[in-house]
């Protein structure tokens, strides 16, 4: 935890008050349009601070739900090999492909996959957490 709070104040006091701010907003029992106004003002973006992983993310939602980012993410049909081949996996494994996809280098070489793809997926963020 330490080696992580460091990490985060070195990021600099403007970072901090962003944070601190935007935490407060998701306090607020507010209109959609005053949070949305809050999060362009210190623009909030989810994928800064968090990045989805096995443990943090993938390890605790369902195996449909993964094959189903899967192929969305990679922009494929239910039918193609990879999808039929990741669909196949136990859910543990799933998981770790999923995280190793959102690690970027190796994995999104490996699969060749497109600027576009790779922009969908650094952009990508839980439903809700949007």
């Amino acid at each position: 935890m330490a080696r992580v709070f460091r990490a985060y104040k070195a990021k600099g006091p403007g970072f901090i008050m962003e944070e601190i701010i935007r935490h407060l907003a998701s306090l607020l029992t507010v209109e959609v349009d005053l949070a949305e106004v809050i999060d362009k003002a210190v623009e909030t973006n989810i994928r800064d601070n968090f990045t989805p992983n096995a443990e943090n993310f993938f390890d605790r939602v369902g195996g449909p739900y993964l094959i189903q980012q899967w192929r969305d993410l990679l922009d494929l049909n239910e039918d193609h090999p990879t999808v039929t081949t990741f669909a196949k996996l136990k859910k543990p494994e799933k998981a770790d492909k999923m995280a190793a996809l959102f690690g970027g280098g190796e994995a999104q070489e490996a699969h060749g996959l497109t600027e576009t793809q790779i922009a969908r997926i650094a952009a990508w963020v839980p439903e809700g957490m949007a």
